[in-house]
């Protein structure tokens, strides 16, 4: 360290290497200088070592030097002291160039909820972007003028593409070099050194802030047929009005109804329908794709489920991720409420997109197990329903058979119902991250099994696996209890998702695998994290989402009765999540929890001192497991947490 508070002093710098005549000159040179820079507005200090600390006027109560220590006294009266042999020169101008932001966007890429990329216009220190979204965090992507330069926000080292925090109000960003550094003020009205140098003020406009109707989307029929069938598609023409939000569109399109329990054959009634352009499409800006679904939510109280369970999904990290938006639906002229915009589960662009679909196929585990022969298969064993949705067999180009599929999969709960490794079966990460994001919202639907959906990208490859996801259908979740549309987010927050008193073959089988060691392991160290930014911006996302879709579901409620306060659902909603959170990593906790198992080799040894002594030294063990090594539970790993595990091995309790 060039600063110290009674502590370090760092290495001796380039005085050594003077003669002791210019050094004596230099020193007092600088004795000189004192009194005249202490009137200054600002003072910089270059270092041997090239960094420059910054004293502001503002901050400081006196600056001494003895002819061997320069000392500067904050306004709290905390001192930082340098060697006067560290110091190189002393201005009340900056003697270097600061680098600074050469561009800077919200890239739909590492943005889930932002449609199309908003790029930052840049003038001066001020940067402002526009952004089509719900939801106020955000993930940047930036470039920086030199290649040594970094970039903070509040002190925190901001990451392109990787650092995400919320944009309600403008951030501050400081763009500078490694080890320069400010003397400031802080908000507990104390002063500390902070990172110093070129100022940026980042702002960004919503757009959904502005506008309080979501898109209107209208679908008229060749001739108004009624939509009554979900096999056979009517022609109908497709207008989309962005609301001055999202991207507006006109097209032809084929609509047909979709569903299970919340389709009718009544063309009055509130269905889910589903759209097939001729060819690929981006309506309100999403990915290019032809099939498109519009759920309309249809249990009382379910209007925001989906929306919220898709985004906690997305924030977990599964597989393909649905995009929720709300919209206005007119059919021939009537209106028929809120409805979700989403994409069509499948093997394609915007859904689950893979670069060779050959040998892929997409499963659906559902106990509907309503494809027809030869599209399905029943697991030997455990006897799952499972629905072979891509390939179809016949229509789409494939290398695979229905006994490849099958003999697959069968390997694979083979695997685990016998307590076998799989990781050879299935992406543990991408399974851990599935299991966890449907005990959140509590999707009971998956032990049925319902709209349980895996893919696998090459199933005549050993070295290829099953991956679950999408997520799919969640108006069954969040509290939800039958008949009870008052329970949304209200009900089952201490309920044990994986300890429950469900039975049969489908519920064993996700809880085999929730009790694997390796999946275990893994929900812990995704949940430890999700637990800090992850949870806040889900628990923002309830009111924003909210807040845009408000009117909507007010006139949707109006048109097809629902008692439901959505209001008060979304104030209930983020205590909800967050007792649901702490459930799950109280319990995640228990089950990976070996107290000075540090190596996790499944014993407390000597070896676990000298591992847990290499991280505190170096830092650099990125095995070590952080969960075993605090002892203390004080959530962080320290000295004291070796001194307990010595003081377990010599007890031997």
């Amino acid at each position: 360290m060039c600063f110290i508070m009674g502590k370090e002093i760092s290495k001796k710098g380039h005085f050594a290497a003077l003669t002791p005549r210019y050094a004596r000159l230099l020193i007092m040179m600088l004795a000189v200088a004192m009194p005249l820079l202490s009137r200054a507005v600002t003072t910089y200090v270059t270092l041997n070592d090239g960094c420059v600390h910054v004293f502001p006027d503002s901050c400081v109560n006196s600056m001494d030097n003895d002819g061997t220590t320069l000392v500067f006294t904050a306004i709290d009266g905390q001192q930082f002291s340098y060697p006067v042999e560290e110091v190189g020169s002393i201005s009340n101008t900056l003697q270097k160039l600061l680098p600074s932001i050469m561009t800077y966007s919200f890239n739909n890429e590492y943005n889930y909820q932002v449609i199309g990329d908003a790029i930052g216009d840049i003038k001066g220190n001020h940067i402002n972007a526009t952004v089509i979204g719900i939801g106020k965090w955000l993930t940047a992507k930036f470039t920086l003028s030199d290649e040594e330069a970094m970039a903070w926000v509040n002190g925190v080292e901001q990451h392109s593409t990787v650092s995400r925090m919320k944009f309600a109000t403008s951030r501050d960003y400081v763009v500078g070099f490694p080890g320069d550094l400010v003397l400031s003020a802080t908000a507990d009205g104390h002063y500390k050194m902070l990172p110093f140098g070129r100022k940026y003020i980042v702002t960004v406009d919503f757009l959904t802030d502005h506008c309080s109707i979501v898109p209107r989307i209208d679908i008229n029929t060749k001739g108004g047929a009624n939509i009554i069938s979900k096999i056979n598609y009517l022609d109908a023409q497709i207008i989309i009005d962005g609301a001055g939000v999202y991207p507006s569109m006109t097209d032809s399109v084929k609509v047909r109804g979709r569903g299970n329990t919340s389709w009718s054959a009544n063309p009055a009634a509130k269905n889910p329908y589903r759209l097939k352009f001729a060819s690929k499409v981006k309506p309100l800006g999403l990915s290019k794709g032809k099939n498109w679904v519009l759920l309309a939510n249809k249990i009382y109280g379910s209007m925001l489920t989906n929306a919220y369970g898709m985004k906690a999904a997305s924030l977990i990290g599964t597989a393909a991720v649905n995009h929720i938006i709300p919209v206005d639906l007119y059919v021939n002229g009537t209106y028929k409420g809120n409805y979700n915009f989403t994409e069509k589960v499948g093997l394609a662009g915007n859904s689950v997109d893979l670069d060779d679909e050959g040998a892929a196929t997409l499963l659906e585990l559902d106990r509907y197990y309503d494809e027809p022969a030869g599209q399905k298969f029943r697991s030997d064993p455990r006897d799952i329903p499972v629905n072979i949705k891509e390939p179809e067999f016949g229509e789409d180009f494939t290398v695979l058979t229905l006994e490849d599929i099958e003999s697959r999969f069968n390997d694979f709960v083979s695997a685990v119902m016998n307590g076998e490794d799989l990781e050879r079966h299935v992406d543990i990460d991408m399974l851990a991250r599935y299991l966890l994001a449907n005990e959140l919202i509590c999707n009971k639907e998956i032990f049925h099994p319902k709209s349980v959906y895996c893919y696998h990208e090459n199933i005549l490859d050993d070295d290829s696996k099953f991956v679950f996801g999408p997520m799919w259908d969640l108006d069954w979740a969040c509290g939800y209890l039958m008949n009870y549309p008052n329970s949304y987010f209200m009900q089952l927050t201490t309920y044990d998702f994986f300890n429950s008193d469900y039975n049969g073959n489908q519920y064993d089988f996700f809880r085999a695998m929730s009790m694997d060691k390796k999946v275990s392991k893994r929900m812990y160290e995704i949940w430890t994290e999700f637990m800090g930014d992850g949870l806040e911006e889900l628990c923002d996302y309830c009111q924003d989402y909210f807040d845009y879709a408000e009117q909507s579901l007010i006139n949707s409620k109006a048109a097809y009765p629902d008692m439901i306060d959505y209001a008060e659902q979304a104030s209930h909603a983020p205590s909800w999540f967050r007792a649901r959170a702490n459930l799950i990593y109280d319990r995640l906790k228990k089950d990976n929890s070996t107290p000075g198992d540090v190596d996790d080799d499944g014993d407390v040894t000597i070896a676990d001192v000298s591992a847990l002594i290499d991280y505190l030294l170096n830092n650099q063990d990125s095995t070590l497991n952080l969960i075993n090594a605090d002892l203390d539970d004080d959530g962080s790993v320290s000295i004291g947490d070796v001194s307990a595990l010595i003081d377990m091995l010599l007890t031997g309790e």
